[in-house]
């Protein structure tokens, strides 16, 4: 029985139907909705997702049971579970809920939550929804005798469509704009007519970080444009921020 606090919904499938592909192409559709989705694969024991030679791979190698990296953009915890799996209500514990609509899930075929089956006939394995009454949909690639909404693999609209009715009424939220670049401020930005962009220079260290500073307009050339969230009447040196270039062809 499901009793977590996020919508959950299943994709589930015999191996080789394709249902990371599926996930793969819908999910800019429902991000394109404003939905904030987790994913939550099963896979394999030995998977690993550290790579030999890294840091965090030496540190777990030496004998940490519990490695965290992290940066200014993502973070990533890698436990060592080799006594027992954790459960799927450990596992559905570990996202936060706060910052989700949805949380979809790969697998986990024989627990309880809504689920779309998916089936090619080419695999020749059997229809899972017959005997699972979890499953709320079926995308299939022929016609099949149930009165699940089916849904053909290319259907990808009225997939988003069924899953987004599917969900508790939310406020509308747009879906975030496209990131351009993302660079660090060297220097104070001062704002206080509210601007939603000032000219800055663009430069980049010996490491590969990206650093802007901003210039006086007409004072210096400037080869981009600091963007500025509203009302925000300064930006500390160290802040990161928005940065624009110029249309290519453009003075």
């Amino acid at each position: 029985m499901n009793h977590s606090p996020l919508p959950l919904l299943g994709f589930v499938a015999w191996s080789g139907t394709g249902k990371t592909t599926l996930l793969e192409r819908l999910i800019p559709r429902l991000v394109a909705r404003g939905l904030r989705l987790g994913v939550l694969k099963h896979t394999h024991h030995a998977f690993d997702i550290d790579q030999p030679g890294k840091d965090s791979h030496r540190l777990r190698q030496a004998g940490a049971v519990q490695v965290m990296a992290a940066s200014s953009l993502r973070h990533a915890l890698i436990r060592e579970t080799p006594e027992e799996e954790p459960s799927l209500e450990a596992l559905l514990a570990r996202f936060d809920a706060s910052a989700l609509d949805l949380l979809l899930i790969e697998g986990f075929k024989h627990r309880h939550f809504p689920k779309v089956e998916l089936h090619r006939a080419a695999i020749g394995r059997p229809l899972l929804f017959p005997d699972d009454p979890d499953i709320v949909a079926l995308v299939s690639d022929a016609p099949q005798a149930t009165t699940l909404p089916r849904f053909g693999f290319d259907d990808l609209e009225a997939i988003a469509d069924f899953i987004c009715a599917r969900l508790p009424s939310r406020e509308p939220r747009q879906a975030p704009p496209p990131l351009r670049l993302c660079a660090r401020l060297l220097a104070a930005v001062a704002n206080p007519a509210g601007q939603t962009s000032l000219p800055g220079v663009l430069s980049q260290d010996e490491t590969g970080l990206l650093l802007v500073r901003p210039v006086d307009e007409g004072r210096e050339s400037a080869n981009c444009r600091i963007e500025l969230a509203p009302g925000h009447t300064a930006l500390p040196p160290g802040e990161r921020v928005m940065v624009r270039l110029p249309a290519e062809g453009s003075a």
